[in-house]
């Protein structure tokens, strides 16, 4: 049997310094697929979401804007599988982000998501201690510029950055309690396909990267994720997971990566590879 895959990039303004990158992924998977006598075809996420006829039998979807995606709704429900579905690249919104990681119960530092436009309840802030420092993000999507996650250490700056937000339009943000560590990037495939951590600097002890492989995978299936990849502070051999991302660029680990991509997507099609 034929299968017919359809490839979406993400959209430039979703991917700030990333755009080469982003593409480089999916077309390092498709190529990967049309090997295996996949046919495919890629499109911009704005044609796919004007509803250019198309009837894959699997998309890989790095759209995030609100018409792509309802899109994408409407091909799942026609049967097709997606990587990844809609409802999974909108759980990583930051709005709903911090409630699935919650729900997981994998570490990840306290929070809390406040509305930019209104006065700021302190009660919403009870769980943080703002004088250790937060970090006051966009709540919807990732950071798309250097102004999107700011630091703050009292009410003061956290009222002046939501006051700054709201006039860029961000109607949300997330609050999160400031943990210290060092930064180490994860990349990985669900079903045990790829995972894959790296620190800014040293290597990590063995058993903190089999610790952060599982709550990874605890994660991204809570998510509905098939590729994945975040951010964790390591301190010692504790982590908290402090972002989680649909579709990374994978550019440090692209090879392997779109492998391991490919590879889940013949088994969610059915031809094990």
């Amino acid at each position: 049997m034929s299968y017919r895959a359809l490839g979406v990039y993400r959209e430039p303004e979703f991917s700030p310094g990333k755009v080469e990158d982003d593409a480089a992924i999916l077309n390092t998977v498709l190529a990967e697929l049309a090997r295996e006598g996949v046919e495919t075809q890629v499109m911009d996420a704005q044609s796919f979401g004007n509803g250019a006829p198309t009837k894959p039998d699997i998309v890989f979807a790095m759209c995030q804007g609100d018409q792509p995606l309802r899109r994408l709704a409407e091909i799942e429900q026609s049967g097709a599988i997606a990587i990844n579905s809609a409802l999974a690249i909108r759980n990583c919104y930051r709005d709903l982000l911090a409630a699935g990681l919650a729900r997981a119960g994998v570490p990840t530092p306290a929070g809390a998501l406040v509305a930019t436009n209104e006065p700021l309840d302190p009660r919403k802030l009870a769980g943080l201690d703002l004088a250790a420092g937060v970090f006051v993000k966009r709540g919807d999507l990732h950071a798309l510029g250097s102004d999107d996650v700011q630091h703050a250490s009292d009410r003061a700056q956290v009222e002046s950055i939501l006051a700054d937000f709201a006039r860029r339009g961000i109607r949300f943000a997330y609050v999160q309690q400031e943990v210290h560590g060092r930064v180490v990037k994860f990349y990985g495939v669900s079903s045990g396909m790829y995972f894959a951590a790296l620190p800014e600097d040293d290597e990590i002890p063995e058993a903190a990267a089999r610790a952060m492989s599982e709550a990874a995978a605890v994660a991204s299936h809570a998510l509905g994720l098939e590729a994945w990849g975040g951010d964790v502070i390591l301190n010692g051999d504790r982590f908290a997971i402090i972002d989680f991302n649909d579709w990374p660029s994978y550019s440090r680990v692209r090879g392997p990566a779109a492998l391991a991509i490919a590879r889940r997507a013949m088994n969610l099609l059915g031809r094990p590879r």
